[in-house]
């Protein structure tokens, strides 16, 4: 019978250790640069571009109300349009970075401040440490800030947005920190600036998928009706009141909604859906707010009047195109 021998490895120690030293030394985890929030504001969350593709499963997109401001905020900084920032509602929110980081906010009437006052829609570099804070006017109802590098908090369903009512992320209080990604950003890539979206003038919407659920006299008054803002409103919806909408009776089959929907429930008090609209509704839609018009919906305040203005599809088409083109200016602004 064959013999078997067994190889054996021999380790071969090169020299005493040093007293107190550790025989497996691990090296030191590196942290992430976090922005340190110590003052909140009346709420606000961290939004990226919205949860898509759960619609099926009963979950609403979420993501940021105002679309534009926070990917002309994330342009401005150099980050990606998917990049996380953060949704401020009422001032006032201040925070300071780990390093030195490229900052920026959007939104309407809104403005920095580190040792002087700041336009929005601008970069600004600002150091390790130096409070930074974001102001809002009187007007002001999404302000929108970008972190070079983006905020990188976990994951979820495919996207770091909010949503409150599913727990899916938490509103933001003093104290909390969030985690940065990684930036390629420097002092040189401050100073970019674009124009401030245009929050004003009539709100421009293609005939919805049940307009024919209302007479042609009530569609028409739709579109010549100036509507007020409610004070109901929220990331849900923009409630309108003053000229009640009529649709005709008998009932219609739930189906799925968007953002944009102008849904018409039986009081007549129509209801523009933003970003944390729910996934199915059951009310005729007159109407759909064009892709490149839902910030001026959604940055209207209690009180303030709406329009709406009927367009074909090529023009909501040209709009969008419109709002990439300033996008990609403010990526070259500097």
């Amino acid at each position: 019978m064959a013999s078997h021998r067994t190889d054996r490895t021999h380790h071969v120690r090169s020299g005493r250790r040093r007293a107190g030293a550790h025989p497996c030394r691990r090296p030191r985890a590196i942290r992430p640069a976090v922005i340190r929030i110590s003052e909140s504001g009346a709420r606000s969350t961290v939004q990226d571009r919205g949860r898509f593709g759960h619609l099926r499963s009963g979950v609403p997109p979420a993501g940021a109300a105002d679309p534009f401001a926070l990917a002309a905020a994330n342009a401005l900084v150099g980050n990606d349009a998917d990049a996380a920032g953060i949704e401020i509602i009422g001032p006032p929110f201040r925070f300071t970075c780990d390093d030195s980081r490229v900052v920026a906010v959007a939104g309407r009437d809104v403005s920095l401040a580190t040792r002087t006052r700041l336009p929005g829609w601008s970069s600004v570099f600002v150091r390790a440490g130096q409070i930074v804070t974001v102001h809002s006017g009187e007007r002001t109802r999404f302000a929108y800030l970008a972190v070079s590098g983006g905020i990188a908090t976990p994951v979820l369903l495919g996207s770091r947005a909010t949503y409150l009512p599913a727990g899916l992320g938490a509103a933001l209080r003093a104290g909390d920190t969030l985690p940065l990604g990684d930036s390629g950003s420097g002092a040189e890539d401050a100073g970019r600036h674009t124009e401030p979206a245009a929050y004003e003038g009539q709100v421009r919407a293609m005939a919805g998928p049940h307009d024919h659920r209302f007479e042609p006299d009530v569609v028409a008054q739709f579109f010549d009706a100036t509507f007020v803002i409610d004070a109901a409103s929220d990331r849900q919806g923009i409630r309108l009141g003053g000229v009640p909408i009529a649709p005709r009776a008998g009932e219609l089959q739930s189906c799925g909604i968007i953002a944009g929907a102008v849904q018409v429930p039986r009081g007549g008090a129509p209801i523009v859906l933003l970003a944390d609209h729910q996934t199915t509704g059951g009310y005729p839609v007159i109407a759909t707010v064009i892709a490149a018009d839902l910030g001026k919906v959604a940055q209207r305040v209690p009180g303030e009047s709406l329009r709406f203005y009927r367009v074909e599809r090529d023009e909501a088409l040209d709009a969008l195109r419109a709002e990439r083109r300033a996008l990609d200016g403010a990526r070259i602004s500097a």
